[in-house]
């Protein structure tokens, strides 16, 4: 429960297998900080954006797990604040028209702090998202134990019903707002799958609830829904 919180909270989108982020916006802040001069006036923190971008697109080119996903988001966020920094830099040493030109040495360093504050959040968001997804690893490997000991009083019939009630949960979600949960969703119903293949029904309905779970609480928030369709002329 607290994982699809934490990735929730971290990506502002996020994707099924093979589906990519999308990382148009910080391309855009990229592009803007080019043409406003970034790369000879503000080189370092412009070479910053860049990089983080190209290792946002590189990873976005593969099919994304979940916590790849939310470090896509994350590096594709960070490319568009450095590139941000990078135009404000630009501005700073850009003397007015008719103008002696002037170094104002504080807004450059406040600006560099911050940008190396933005570098430190993504930095612990990180290891702090690393360790969401281990802990439930080690959760959900010792639910699938038990249930597979206790051979409980689930039936093949309620896990499939429940897998086939998530993945209508999921097909009510708009794929674009709603990437990292419809990422999470498919990894646990690949998990459900796979126990229902191995007879361990209590493991497959814990893993089916987990997606409807997910998607239940990603439907509940604002812009969660598929744009409904404009109605035919009479």
């Amino acid at each position: 429960m607290l994982l699809p919180l934490a990735l929730g909270a971290c990506a502002s989108a996020k994707v099924r297998s093979g589906a990519r982020v999308d990382l148009s916006a910080a391309q855009r802040a990229v592009e803007a900080a080019r043409k406003a001069g970034a790369p000879a006036k503000a080189p370092d923190m412009f070479k910053q954006a860049e990089r983080h971008l190209r290792e946002a697109q590189s990873a976005a080119a593969k099919d994304l797990t979940p916590e790849k996903s939310v470090r896509v988001q994350g590096l594709g966020e960070l490319a568009i604040s450095e590139a941000h920094c990078a135009v404000a830099l630009t501005r700073l040493a850009t003397p007015p028209p008719d103008r002696p030109a002037r170094t104002p040495t504080a807004e450059v360093e406040r600006a560099n702090t911050r940008a190396r504050k933005l570098e430190d959040d993504n930095r612990r968001l990180e290891e702090r998202i690393a360790l969401l997804l281990h802990d439930l690893e080690v959760t959900e490997t010792e639910i699938i134990r038990t249930k597979a000991r206790l051979k409980g009083i689930e039936t093949k019939a309620e896990a499939s019903s429940a897998i086939a009630e998530a993945r209508i949960l999921m097909g009510r979600l708009d794929a674009k707002a709603n990437a990292a949960t419809l990422s999470m969703c498919e990894d646990s119903l690949a998990k459900a799958e796979k126990q229902l293949q191995q007879e361990n029904y209590g493991a497959a309905l814990f893993f089916a609830m987990k997606a409807q779970d997910a998607a239940t609480k990603a439907q509940e928030s604002p812009d969660s829904h598929r744009p409904s369709p404009t109605p035919p002329p009479d």
